[in-house]
């Protein structure tokens, strides 16, 4: 009974070994994506008025900037490109939140394309949209929601918890394996993206402004 009992918990932590590989391999360790460190980069040098830093640090992610538009057919690099040349940090901080907004939209559109079939990269896409919400955006939707009396925020949070819900569990060694819900999904992530939008209305206008 030892011996089972001892068999089963050596397998219990090669899985949860092999799972934490995978999720790794897939993705990005927490804050080392790319478009997080850019983005912050961005910021910093273009608030110092380093605009020749700020160009070379969007150049490395250019790659990034063509897989949005050939996904949504929404070229931000002209725009971002002329805010540079204008130095103007307050337009360039929007059309990099905009960025966010739609590299959110396609870890969510993978998701939909691929149904939730494949629960590792499912689940990394939804971390990485969690992330690049928490730590890009979510101070912005805050000072919204103090501005309006609004808590969008809240309402973005807990739809990222119920959509961590949708994609069902691999169970252990394929016992006790929960399918995915790809309609609620697509309900709640549908929600995250209006919630956004509210919260930055030139998301979807292209247009800035008062609120």
């Amino acid at each position: 009974m030892k011996k089972i009992a001892s068999t089963c918990f050596i397998l219990f932590l090669c899985y949860l070994f092999l799972i934490q590989k995978n999720v790794y391999g897939y993705g990005y360790a927490r804050e080392k994506d790319p478009l997080i460190t850019v983005f912050r980069s961005v910021i910093f040098y273009g608030r110092q008025s380093n605009w020749s830093r700020v160009a070379a640090e969007i150049n490395t992610i250019n790659n990034r900037i063509t897989d949005i538009y050939t996904i949504f057919k929404i070229d931000l690099k002209p725009r971002i490109e002329s805010a540079i040349q204008q130095q103007d940090f307050q337009a360039l901080a929007n059309y990099m939140a905009n960025f966010v907004f739609l590299a959110i939209r396609e870890k969510f559109y993978y998701n939909r394309q691929e149904k939730l079939e494949i629960f590792i990269r499912s689940k990394v896409r939804l971390r990485l949209a969690e992330e690049y919400y928490s730590i890009l955006l979510a101070g912005n939707v805050r000072n919204y929601d103090i501005r309006h009396k609004t808590n969008l925020h809240e309402k973005i949070y807990n739809r990222f918890i119920m959509a961590r819900d949708t994609l069902g569990s691999m169970g252990f060694l394929g016992v006790g394996a929960i399918k995915p819900d790809l309609k609620n999904f697509e309900i709640t992530t549908k929600e995250i993206e209006t919630l956004l939008v509210q919260a930055f209305p030139y998301f979807e206008t292209g247009q800035f402004g008062s609120e």
